[in-house]
């Protein structure tokens, strides 16, 4: 290689053997497919055909250099990081100039790796598109090893770098959108796509952070966060219309902020040292669904290439989220009684299978009541048919209102809470877990009242002389016993309830 100031100040020329080595490094960046071979290959290539002691390249991801390919060093050196700003690479990066340095024991900003002795360095900025992508590293176990005709040629590779990094990053975001269009028809829940979206957004497009937020009644409510945010992060809601992501939903469209620092709505999402956001609406349909978000700790770290890949991955999560939806929806009435909008005998059979299995098991109490709306008939004949169905769909909310629920975002959640169901006709049931005899007899009371209290004024049943003007139920109490099978319990709980009907109706009967 031509030695320091041999072309002095005259332009630049490219011998055959410059040439020959850029053409070969072009046709292996344009074949290889593969990113790490790529860069495998490319400073190996670069070393023995320039001579000199060491090569490397390393790639920007985030805030840092990260090396990814290297001669010479043991192989355990590559993924080691380098703040930008940090080293010569690291200065070379953030100040997007390359570096020329031909005694390194002069040189400060050294940082040493390794066991060998080098004691000069050239550093390019690998750049695309005026995005810096990397840096392109040699360095020497002699001093002044690099003229200007080394930094020629390392321009030019570094340019073919760049492309190779882009086209590299391009087929990720290809391979990325087909996987999550994959996962998309595969996984049917929410908790568990949107976490492995956000993960791989993180992982494999090299963002520092990425959250999905789903839009709820006014406001964003986080979905799913990367572990760079606080543990807390889920659930945290953000009114539409604050902060980056509420003024994208708001807005319905792309928001992208250089520097947060300097925007007076930015709310802190509780990721540490945040600079820059870019936000994208989740719309299907033009119907808001959420926001997808992503934080750099890099200051003007988003541009148009950016803008376009998180407006795809957006669409899919919305087509994702729909889908979601739908799916809840379909599941839900699979389990769920047309009129009255509680569990149907299907799912309380399968529920009060598994948990007097639990019961047995562990050893915890399990109470079934069983309630039986009283003179029913009467109110059908008397008042109509659509009558009736009001009075059965204003007990099904009273029970309803008044058992330990659970919130109908975990409608499907196994968990220690009762369970209404129809049982049918004007039968309903409750599965009652951890709860025995004694505590079980209490809440049927109760609810007993407030069907008395509370149904037949709710729905306007006017009484007469001759015809009931109130509903009430007879409500049978059965305790499980250790051992006992799903069909005996369930008898036994029939056989309360007719017993409450022999006893006058509208009380409570338990049966041991």
């Amino acid at each position: 290689m031509s030695s320091p100031g041999a072309r002095g100040g005259a332009a630049v020329s490219t011998t055959p053997d410059e040439i020959e080595l850029i053409l070969r490094i072009g046709l292996q960046i344009s074949s290889e497919h593969d990113l790490s071979r790529l860069l495998r290959l490319t400073v190996e290539s670069i070393k023995n055909a320039l001579g000199h002691s060491y090569c490397a390249i390393l790639l920007k991801e985030g805030n840092d250099l990260v090396i990814r390919a290297v001669t010479e060093y043991p192989e355990g050196i590559i993924g080691r990081r380098i703040p930008l700003g940090e080293g010569i690479s690291g200065r070379c990066a953030l100040s997007r100039t390359e570096s020329l340095v031909p005694d390194l024991s002069e040189c400060g900003q050294y940082i040493h790796l390794g066991e060998g002795v080098f004691r000069s360095e050239a550093d390019i900025p690998i750049i695309f598109r005026d995005k810096v992508l990397g840096v392109l590293n040699t360095q020497s176990t002699r001093a002044n090893a690099f003229g200007e005709g080394d930094l020629h040629v390392l321009r030019i590779l570094g340019n073919q770098i760049g492309v190779a990094l882009h086209n590299s990053q391009v087929r990720a975001q290809l391979e990325l959108v087909q996987d999550i269009g994959i996962q998309l028809v595969t996984i049917r829940r929410t908790e568990e796509l949107f976490p492995a979206i956000v993960r791989q957004v993180r992982e494999r497009l090299h963002y520092d952070s990425c959250a999905i937020l789903r839009a709820e009644e006014g406001a964003l409510v986080v979905a799913a966060a990367t572990d760079e945010f606080p543990k807390d992060s889920q659930g945290r809601r953000i009114p539409i219309g604050r902060g980056v992501t509420g003024r994208c939903a708001l807005e319905k469209r792309v928001i992208v902020v250089g520097d947060v620092r300097h925007d007076p709505a930015y709310i802190s999402s509780g990721f540490a040292d945040a600079r820059s956001e870019i936000a994208s609406p989740i719309l299907f349909r033009d119907q808001l669904l959420g926001v997808m978000s992503i934080e750099s700790r890099t200051e003007e770290a988003f541009d148009e290439d950016d803008v376009r890949l998180l407006s795809i991955l957006s669409a899919q999560v919305a087509v994702g989220l729909h889908n979601a939806r739908m799916y809840a929806e379909v599941e839900k009435m699979a389990v769920t009684d047309a009129l009255t909008g509680l569990y149907n005998y299907r799912y309380f059979h399968d529920r009060l299978t598994g948990e007097t299995t639990r019961s047995t098991r562990y050893g915890h109490p399990l109470s079934l009541v069983m309630v039986d709306l009283d003179n029913f008939k009467e109110i059908n004949d008397r008042h109509g048919h659509l009558k009736g169905d009001e009075v059965l769909k204003e007990v099904a909310q009273t029970l309803k209102r008044n058992i330990r629920r659970c919130d109908e975002t975990v409608i499907m959640r196994e968990a220690e809470l009762d369970v209404a169901s129809r049982y049918g006709g004007e039968e309903f049931v409750i599965i009652m877990p951890d709860t025995g005899s004694r505590g079980a007899a209490i809440a049927a009371e109760r609810l007993r009242k407030h069907v008395e209290a509370e149904v037949a004024r709710q729905v306007g049943l006017a009484g007469a002389a001759d015809s009931p003007g109130r509903v009430t139920g007879s409500f049978g109490v059965a305790t499980h016993r250790k051992g006992e099978d799903t069909e005996s319990f369930i008898k036994r709980a029939d056989e309360a309830t007719y017993a409450a009907k022999r006893a006058g109706k509208n009380v409570v009967f338990v049966i041991e």
